[in-house]
Formats: C-alpha cells, structure tokens, sequence
C-alpha cells in the first residue's frame, strides 16, 4: 500500500499546468493520464500529448518510499476543484491497480494504468539561456489572430521567432501570417542568445498559447533548443514543445523592415473613433464573415461604406488627426483591422495606405517594441 499527501492547492495548480498537455483524442489511453512519480518528499508530475509535455515538482506533505502511478488526469484534476480541506490523500494498491482518494469526508475510487506503459519524455539537454518570457507572451496578444488554422495550412500554424539585423543591431521578432494578414512585432533590448535562431524556429501556435498560460506569471524562464524541439522551465515547472519546420515566407521582403515603412507617407487617427466608426459601418453586415468596407481619405475625413449582403448599405465618417498627402481608397475586411486595434496599446492609430493591390499597414512603435500588421486589400 503506497500513501501519498498532497497540499490541494499545490496539486490543482500542478494539474492546472498538466492538463492542456493531455491527449483528449483517445487514440493512445495511456496520453489520458498523468505520471506521478514520487520518491521522499517529492512528486513529479508528468504529462505529454507527444506535440507537449510538461513536467511539475510539487512537494508531499510525507517522504514516501519511490514509485509510480498513472491516473487519468480528468479525474484528478475535477477532484482537486471541487474538494474541500487543505489536503488530499492517495492510498495506492498495486495489486489491484486502484487509487482511493480521500479529501476530509469525500471519498474517491479511481481505476489506474499500468506507470511501465506510460511514455517517457526526453528534457532538453542543451545550455539553456534566460529570456523574458514575459515580454513574449505580451507580444503574442498582438500576433495570435494573424496564425493559419492547423487544419489549414500547418507550416504557418505557429509562431515564427527570429534573430535579424534592423538599423545594424540585432533584434528579435515575432511573426505569424495567414496570407491574408501579417503580424510582426519587433522586441528591442530582448535578449535571446541562442545558437542558429537567425535561421528562424516555428513554435505551434497552440502550443505556445498554452506556454502563454502556465508562465503568465513569470518575468524569466531558462530556453533550451534541441532538434526539432525547445523547452521552457522555472525552479518547479518545464514545459516542452516540438517545433515546426520553418517554411514562413520571407516576410522581410513583404514589409521591408520598420524604419523603411517609417518612411512612407501615414495618417493618424483616434483608435477609438476609428473603432466606433468601423462598429458603425459594419452594423448591417455584423453577421456576415467577411466585412467588406471601403476606406477613404479626403483631407482630414475619413469615409467609410460597406454594403451588407442581403442589400442595404451604410456609410460613416470620422475626421483624422493627421491627413494623407493625397487622396487615398482602400478595401478591406473590416473584421481584421478590428482584431488589430483591439491589440494596439497607444490611444492614436498610424495607418499607410498606397496604389493599387498593395496591403494596408497599422504601425505602433514604444520604447520596448515595433510592431507592424499588414491586410491585404479586397476589390470593392
């Protein structure tokens, strides 16, 4: 009879950061589970879908003898939301494969598999350099509407994270496309000292969502890469991820790099009057996919029609902060510029706008980044 003890705060968190690494397809049961494996006064929990896996230290709250026990993980996971008193406590008979769980006056009987047909996850064992994760997961807010859906093209599923030379200096930048649109945000003074990265390493984006997750509270973790994967740790929890091939298109020729779109001609104006405007024009059409919109600069106005597509039309205006040179007309889904200034951090918008089929761009520049999206124009 194995006994375990756990604080129930510790293990639900410990659960918490288990639980997006669960395979929750069933093709291999074992995936379901979670590894406990415990000796004296520490347990590592361990889970891994094959694409993740994280690994967690808590503490019990009694040295035990060492051993193993793979539990599904849903079920232990619900049992620490819902149970009451500090602690919960395992009883584990490995003749009969059955975990009792006991948290105050509820009890629990849980059915476990054999810990041999568990997987075993590989760390990476590279030097691992520290990074400002907390840097990196605010700047994906501003790229994850721009990723493609797996099921869609997988190549640009993810996260492209790059090591290039802008004004003679090296810089890190972050970049994620669908064709339709691109996100590149540029992180200044971001130190990220890892062998090979100018050529570029592609982390999924559901992946790195979940890595967004379990370190939103962290300032620094310790990156390693190796192969086709990299792994993200603290003093208590490693998160590993494999990483995509690079196929990213060379999006460097598409958007020029930021001093070079710093000096074309732009117009700024109020994000949130820009952002009433669109919600106005788009009333019609709020239900549709694709929020068709004609954008025009005439002085300081800016006009903006949409037709909705079961008839009817509208039109709204909103002055500019500061005009175009020139007249200027755009066409684009009113949808995407709308997921981009809900990310944009300064109260006013610098928009270019140019000929023909060429995208739109939304610039925003700080002390800490430079961030550039482009759409691509609709004919209307």
């Amino acid at each position: 009879m194995i006994k375990l003890s756990f604080k129930r705060e510790e293990l639900l968190k410990a659960m918490d950061y288990c639980i997006g690494s669960i395979e929750k397809k069933h093709t291999m049961p074992i995936l379901s589970h979670v590894l406990f494996d415990f000796k004296d006064n520490k347990c590592t929990l361990i889970s891994t879908n094959i694409e993740t896996s994280v690994i967690v230290d808590i503490s019990l709250t009694e040295p035990v003898e060492s051993g193993k026990i793979a539990v599904p993980a849903k079920y232990i996971h619900d049992i620490c939301k819902v149970g009451r008193g500090e602690n919960i406590n395992f009883k584990y008979e490995k003749a009969t494969n059955v975990l009792d769980i006991n948290s105050e006056k509820t009890k629990y009987v849980v059915p476990c598999s054999d810990a041999d047909d568990f997987p075993s996850v590989s760390t990476v064992s590279s030097e691992p350099v520290v990074v400002n994760i907390h840097r990196m997961i605010s700047s994906f807010k501003k790229l994850q509407f721009s990723m493609t859906e797996q099921n869609v093209n997988k190549a640009y599923s993810g996260v492209l994270i790059n090591r290039v030379i802008e004004n003679n200096v090296p810089v890190i930048e972050m970049v994620t496309t669908d064709i339709h649109r691109i996100s590149v945000v540029t992180l200044k003074d971001f130190n990220m000292d890892i062998e090979n990265l100018e050529n570029g390493i592609v982390i999924p984006g559901k992946n790195f969502s979940e890595l967004a997750k379990i370190f939103a509270d962290e300032e620094e973790v310790k990156v390693s890469i190796e192969d086709d994967k990299i792994s993200f740790s603290n003093e208590n929890v490693m998160f590993i991820s494999r990483l995509l091939k690079n196929e990213f298109p060379n999006y460097r020729t598409v958007i020029g790099g930021f001093s070079v779109l710093n000096e074309k001609e732009s117009s700024v104006i109020n994000r949130k009057e820009l952002i009433d405007g669109v919600r106005r024009v788009i009333a019609l059409s709020s239900d549709d996919k694709i929020w068709a919109t004609k954008f025009s600069f005439k002085n300081s106005v800016l006009s903006m029609t949409a037709n909705a597509q079961f008839g009817g039309n509208s039109k709204d205006e909103i002055l500019v902060q500061k005009p175009f040179d020139s007249d200027k007309d755009v066409g684009i889904n009113a949808r995407y510029l709308m997921d981009v200034l809900s990310v944009l951090d300064k109260s006013d918008t610098t928009m270019i706008v140019e000929e023909g089929l060429k995208p739109l761009t939304i610039l925003e520049e700080t002390d800490n980044y430079s961030y550039v999206h482009m759409v691509m124009p609709l004919r209307i």
